[in-house]
C-alpha cells in the first residue's frame, strides 16, 4: 500500500467535513507519499496537532489584543503537512504506549494476597471515653 492509500484508509470514517477537506488536501499532495506511509502518524493525532498549534497562535494573537479568531484553511493545511513531514519525536510529541493487559494467574494472586495481607497492620480501637456529666446538669440528649 502506498502512503497515498493509506491516507484514503485512515480516512474513510470521517464525518466531520472539515476534517474530510484536510484529508482531501492531503490526498492530493502526492509529493508526501512516503511521509504519509510513517506507522507512528494517525489522523487523530493529526488533529491533536492542529488543535495545538491553533491554540498557541491563537493565544499569542489573543495577548496583543488581536479581536478575530479564526485560520485559514491554507493555514490549517500547511500544520497538517508539518505534522506528517516531522518525525514526533521533532515535534515534541509523545507517543502513545499501549500495554496490553497481563494475564494473571492464581498462583500470582495467592502470592499477591498472602502479601496485602502480612502488609495490613492492626488499628487499635480507641477506647470509649467515659461520660462526665456535672451533678445537677442535665443534657439535651437526656431530655429526649
Amino acid at each position: 500500500m502506498d502512503g497515498i492509500e493509506r491516507i484514503k484508509v485512515l480516512a474513510s470514517e470521517i464525518i466531520d467535513e472539515d476534517l474530510k477537506k484536510i484529508t482531501d488536501y492531503l490526498i492530493t499532495r502526492e509529493d508526501m507519499n512516503d511521509k504519509y506511509l510513517n506507522e507512528e502518524k494517525s489522523i487523530k493525532q493529526m488533529v491533536e496537532f492542529i488543535n495545538d498549534t491553533a491554540y498557541k497562535e491563537l493565544s499569542k494573537k489573543k495577548q496583543s489584543n488581536f479581536k478575530g479568531y479564526c485560520v485559514q484553511d491554507e493555514t490549517v493545511y500547511g500544520w497538517a503537512i508539518h505534522y506528517w513531514d516531522e518525525s514526533n519525536k521533532d515535534l515534541g510529541l509523545v507517543e502513545e504506549v499501549k500495554e496490553e493487559p497481563k494475564e494473571e494467574s492464581s498462583k500470582d494472586l495467592e502470592e499477591a494476597t498472602e502479601e496485602t495481607v502480612k502488609e495490613i497492620e492492626v488499628i487499635p480501637q480507641k477506647a470509649d471515653k467515659p461520660k462526665w456529666v456535672a451533678e445537677g446538669q442535665l443534657s439535651l440528649f437526656d431530655v429526649y
